[in-house]
């Protein structure tokens, strides 16, 4: 009987080719979940109808770009199954030196499922560790709670380093030298990618150019959604903010201060021109730039026509179209509009994850740049990198205003490498994501503050470190009874120093523009200011003013229990909040011309004093719109719970005059007002 005749190997081309079939399957997979979350998360004939036509409206606008967005995700995933399936060959060829009975494909199966099976554990464990929200972190659920991500990210780490040294190994013996050469060069790339190489050369050399500033300067340091109850300067049990809490402790800090409407757009465009919303024109997020009344009036115009650089630096576009037309001269800023939204919310890949969320990856997928967008996986390290790079640069400035907007703990506060928070008493149990954020701003401004020092513009510089509006359990922008979600952090440090206090004094957003001018000694009046200058409580001077300097007129951008407030479902916001909006052909998201009438009429209306705040609320029920007026005793009903406007009388009238009068049309009496359809 003649012997059998060993197994052929099959190809080396055949390995490359299972190999690119295996890991274009993972990408298809991984898109496939992706799909069935979204789905999930949006489903219903509620919002069938709505989103399906925004969605499809959104797919034809960008298919060329989804299109480039396929390509070059497939490309990725190609070039791991080539290198993968290269080692497989040479693995594949060490064991059949070793154990030489195995037969070809024996062995060739054996190499692949191990080569592949421990990069692939290596991946998921790390996609894991660090980006607990990706929608490809499944793998640290299957291994239970009792698995920490320290723990999971070390075995990974430690996978992942047994296939690299592997893969040395083995090129090193095996490959031939051109082979060898490019594939140690594709993983030195990729490895040296996240540690930002350019940045570590810049950081390196000789700051360049002559340092020309003399000062002052203006540094606003805006921290989203930071609710002051979450420092520990206001007394958290948790120590989230030491950075911070150092700042408070050594300059002057206004322990109440509000703004006039709790939505970063609205919110910004108030702190820049020193205006409320109704005054300026921002009153929604994404408002047409036609819409807006004080374009050329914001802090930046101000200061460029005084010689100052002007610099904006932030990490989140969605919702706030900062441009140059605000005053800017450099900003430094996610891509804006439709594709933001779109791939920015899509783009969660486990390869893509790990080896290309840097700048890197920027290059390959631009919408990502030091986008918070891609919330799952954000890293604000490149976007801090990149402003400590320019603040080297400012040196050269003689002067410049520079505006700093962190956004990682704004919503739905997911990122990268979370802090694992242990609840304590008196904390938040229910904000355990937001508080792990607020500890990578905080990291983030020690950073800021650390590079303006080492620069020498710290001494002489204003800066301010404020939040522009607040966030609670219930989030923001929707309750004007939650004083958490208006109130916000405001803290000064005037050019040359200062001397540590509080400020008790109830002041507005809209007083930070006027103020930074009277610091400079620039003249403030007959700028259509709505706010005041605190320059006498800075000094220690301050006095009682005007009753209306010492209270606010707040509004929300949607009403309570309305489309985009809290109380209905998410699928019934969507249902009708997604025809809020539309995007023009350079695929620029803004509120429909056609929308904002009824989006003005549906928004809660308030007014705040030291004591008193007067709340109208618009309640929607079934496209049925009721109206609530009601008064709240602040100092003993904090939380606004009681109602008290029968017992005040002469309180409730004063305070709605004040409403009406500023409001005018736009609201009618409480005695007129009348359930509407």
């Amino acid at each position: 009987m003649a012997p059998m005749a060993k197994a052929r190997p099959a190809s080396g081309r055949k390995i490359i080719l299972l190999s690119i079939a295996f890991y274009l399957l993972v990408g298809l997979a991984e898109t496939a979940s992706k799909i069935i979350t979204v789905l999930q998360e949006y489903s219903g004939t509620i919002v069938a109808s709505s989103l399906n036509t925004k969605l499809g409206e959104a797919v034809r606008f960008l298919a060329p770009d989804i299109a480039v967005y396929v390509l070059t995700l497939a490309a990725v995933h190609v070039l791991f199954a080539v290198l993968n399936g290269h080692t497989t060959l040479l693995a594949a060829r060490w064991a059949a030196s070793r154990w030489p009975k195995l037969a070809g494909r024996q062995t060739q199966a054996l190499a692949f499922l191990a080569v592949n099976g421990v990069f692939m554990l290596g991946v998921y464990g790390l996609n894991g560790a660090l980006y607990p929200a990706s929608n490809q972190a499944f793998f640290r659920g299957l291994l239970g709670p009792g698995v920490s991500a320290p723990v999971l990210k070390a075995v990974s780490l430690a996978l992942l380093s047994v296939y690299l040294a592997g893969f040395v190994v083995l090129n090193v013996r095996y490959a031939r030298k051109p082979v060898l050469a490019a594939s140690l060069a594709v993983w030195g790339v990729l490895l040296a990618a996240p540690l930002d190489p350019a940045y570590l050369i810049r950081r390196a050399l000789p700051p360049g150019g002559k340092a020309a500033n003399t000062g002052p300067n203006v540094i606003f340091i805006g921290l989203d959604s930071l609710n002051p109850l979450h420092t520990g300067y206001f007394g958290y049990p948790l120590a989230l903010t030491p950075r911070l809490d150092a700042f408070l402790r050594e300059n002057i800090v206004f322990e109440n201060c509000y703004t006039p409407i709790a939505r970063t757009f609205p919110a910004w465009y108030s702190i820049l021109t020193g205006q409320y919303p109704l005054t300026n024109g921002v009153r929604l997020n994404l408002t047409k730039r036609e819409h807006i009344k004080s374009a050329d009036r914001c802090l930046g115009h101000v200061l460029k026509d005084r010689g100052y650089a002007t610099v904006h630096f932030t990490d989140e576009v969605r919702f706030s179209n900062i441009t140059p037309a605000e005053g800017f001269d450099v900003l430094r800023h996610p891509p804006m509009g439709i594709k933001d939204f779109v791939l920015g919310s899509f783009h969660d890949y486990s390869l893509t994850n790990l080896f290309f969320n840097n700048p890197l990856g920027y290059r390959i997928f631009p919408f990502t740049d030091i986008n918070r967008a891609v919330a799952p996986v954000y890293d604000g390290r490149y976007f801090i990198n990149d402003l400590v790079t320019a603040i080297g640069r400012l040196r050269s400035e003689e002067r410049f205003f520079l505006v700093a907007h962190l956004c990682i703990a704004h919503w739905p506060f997911d990122h990268a490498s979370p802090v694992e928070i242990e609840h304590r008493p008196g904390a938040d149990a229910f904000m355990q994501v937001y508080d792990s954020a607020l500890t990578k701003v905080d990291a983030q401004l020690g950073r800021i503050l650390d590079a303006l020092k080492a620069a020498g513009l710290y001494d002489d510089s204003i800066i301010v470190i404020l939040s522009d509006h607040g966030e609670s359990a219930e989030g923001h922008g929707s309750d004007l009874r939650d004083s958490e979600q208006n109130r916000t952090l405001l803290a000064w440090k005037p050019a040359g120093g200062t001397v540590h206090r509080n400020v008790s004094r109830l002041v507005r957003t809209i007083d930070i523009a006027p103020t930074a001018l009277d610091l400079l000694g620039l003249e403030t009046a007959g700028r259509a200011f709505d706010g005041v200058s605190l320059k006498p409580w800075l000094l220690g001077t301050g006095a009682p003013g005007s009753p209306e300097d010492e209270s606010v007129i707040m509004e929300t951008e949607f009403a309570l229990n309305a489309q985009g407030g809290v109380g209905l479902a998410l699928q019934s916001m969507i249902a009708e909040g997604i025809q809020f909006y539309e995007f023009d052909r350079s695929g620029l998201v803004t509120v429909r011309d056609d929308h904002v009438d009824l989006l003005t009429r549906r928004r809660n209306r308030a007014i705040l004093t030291p004591g008193w705040k007067l709340v109208r609320d618009i309640i929607i029920r079934g496209g049925v719109e009721s109206v609530r007026t009601a008064l709240y005793d602040v100092r003993a009903d904090p939380r606004c719970e009681k109602n008290v406007a029968a017992d005040q009388p002469g309180v409730f009238q004063d305070l709605w005059d004040r409403l009406s009068r500023y409001y005018g049309s736009e609201i009618a009496p409480p005695v007129a007002e009348k359930t509407k359809r």
